[in-house]
């Protein structure tokens, strides 16, 4: 157990902290994820589109289903602590040596009840291939035991340029490197499994070396019971979540079969390339913020709003490209076998906004304590979810698709509803931007819809339809950014003020 004169953990706070405004902090931090998630992101894309063409839908299914159980385990285990030592207001050396000793602990535990569940659960899912790959699985809850608290220090301590790199090395020497490296030796399924596994062993590794000055081993009760109240809420909060994201898997897997499960976990990915670009860096970078101004429901109600409205900026335009061009996305990236993916795809893509937006509520709510009311709020949004993917499957995947993406919509305006309730934060303002912003999508895509029945008719290839159309749409964007910048109002002159903040200083570090 650590003293009580050894209490406080070694680089707590960024060196230059005190020096910058909080939104400039947060922006800057901001790009850096989304830097480092956006090319993330298109290496995930060209990691799919080789393994697409290596694998067969139905091993996709059967990796994606026992990833669900994974997820869960993974959830459970970790009990909330490590978001704890982000939260909290003053943190110690007891809440760090405290916090890594039970994410370890829960992860071996975890890891051993997973291995012992393997059969019954292949059982449920009456997939029995999915047994032997949950067992392999299962050591995923000890490596990533290890790093949840130095992953913790590093989101508080706003070191997010050295997250993003520590996310897109893993990501291409772990996963990207391997699972093609074995795929092409004709492993199948065993090429998915060994190289999550490696990708979480490089990352962890990697946390602990970054994080090592601050990390300590010890249990203080006092300082548990303190992380727990806080964690059981987050944890609560993490297994509604878990049930949002992962019922609808269970159920195209259980009733539709590990082929269609295939085709829908595909299109989720891709999805969520778009999605989680935004949304999970913007959790990253909002939950610490939050946390440190949690007491001035101004700044939270303004930081709120200003993100909600970022993200319809560059979401709900790029929406409708992205549906629009659905086809010749799917049969570009990951070829004419996988044609039953377009349709969902089309359907989950349509409502990326609202899948994004909802992260930044349960930020809020987490930021100001309030995480039974998150916890709450995330089982109402995981009932839905069940609800229409249960519905749904009746029809198809179109069917499961249609039913989360209004499960999806719901959330989030649920969400916002239980903000100004619970934290007296309204969100008034964001909402008078999505429409502009849904109203400006709205002619993207009539624009689009007439400019690819033009390509069409010309004869072009599906990839270069494709591309013409990124190109286009780029352009037209960027050019609407710089003649009328009043068109995307206060997010827009924000985001290009810090942009060129940012820019500067890197010029001046040059010179």
């Amino acid at each position: 157990m650590t003293g009580p004169d050894d209490n406080r953990p070694g680089d707590t706070d960024p060196p230059n902290a005190a020096r910058k405004g909080l939104t400039g902090r947060s922006l800057n931090s901001l790009l850096w994820l989304f830097a480092g998630g956006g090319m993330e992101a298109i290496l995930k894309i060209v990691v799919l589109l080789i393994l697409a063409r290596l694998l067969l839908p139905e091993e996709f299914g059967i990796v994606s289903a026992a990833l669900t159980i994974v997820a869960l385990a993974e959830t459970l285990g970790r009990v909330g602590v490590a978001p704890s030592i982000i939260q909290v207001k003053e943190l110690t050396r007891d809440h760090v040596a405290t916090g890594f000793v039970t994410t370890v602990a829960t992860g071996a535990l975890m890891a051993g009840i997973v291995y012992l569940l393997a059969g019954p659960i292949a059982a449920l899912y009456q997939i029995p291939e999915v047994e032997p790959l949950i067992e392999a699985f299962s050591v995923l809850f000890i490596i990533k035991g290890l790093g949840l608290v130095s992953e913790a220090m590093l989101q508080r301590n706003m070191r997010f340029r050295e997250l993003a790199v520590i996310r897109l090395l893993s990501y291409f020497l772990g996963y990207g490197t391997v699972a093609v490296t074995m795929a092409l030796l004709g492993y199948g399924v065993w090429a998915l499994i060994v190289a999550q596994i490696a990708q979480a062993t490089l990352q962890t590794v990697i946390y602990l070396i970054f994080a090592r000055r601050g990390l300590a081993v010890g249990f203080n009760w006092p300082v548990f019971l303190t992380m727990l109240q806080f964690g059981l809420g987050i944890t609560l909060s993490r297994v509604g979540n878990y049930l949002s994201q992962n019922a609808d898997y269970f159920i195209v897997g259980r009733f539709l079969g590990p082929e269609a499960l295939g085709y829908y976990s595909r299109a989720y990915l891709l999805l969520k390339q778009a999605a989680h670009l935004v949304g999970d860096a913007g959790d990253q970078v909002l939950f610490p913020t939050l946390a440190s101004i949690q007491d001035d429901k101004k700044r939270l109600e303004r930081a709120l709003n200003l993100a909600l409205s970022l993200t319809a900026m560059t979401q709900i335009p790029v929406t409708a490209l992205l549906v629009v061009a659905a086809p010749e996305i799917i049969l570009t990236l990951m070829g004419p076998q996988w044609d039953q993916a377009v349709l969902p795809f089309q359907i989950l893509i349509s409502v990326m906004f609202f899948r994004t937006g909802y992260r930044f509520v349960n930020s809020i709510l987490r930021a100001a304590g309030r995480v039974y009311i998150a916890a709450l709020w995330q089982w109402g949004y995981a009932a839905m979810v069940i609800a229409g993917a249960w519905v749904g499957q009746a029809f198809d995947l179109w069917g499961v698709a249609t039913g989360v993406s209004g499960a999806v919509v719901f959330c989030h305006l649920s969400g916002l509803m239980l903000v100004k309730r619970f934290v007296g934060v309204g969100s008034g303002k964001s909402l008078a931007r999505l429409v502009a912003y849904t109203l400006f999508a709205g002619l993207i895509a009539a624009a689009f819809i007439g400019l690819k029945m033009g390509l069409v008719a010309l004869g072009l290839a599906s990839g270069w339809i494709l591309l013409l159309m990124v190109v286009v749409f780029v352009a037209v964007y960027g050019v609407l950014f710089t003649v009328m910048p009043t068109l995307f109002g206060e997010e827009g002159e924000v985001l290009k003020d810090q942009t060129l903040k940012a820019v500067r200083r890197r010029l001046g570090k040059k010179k």
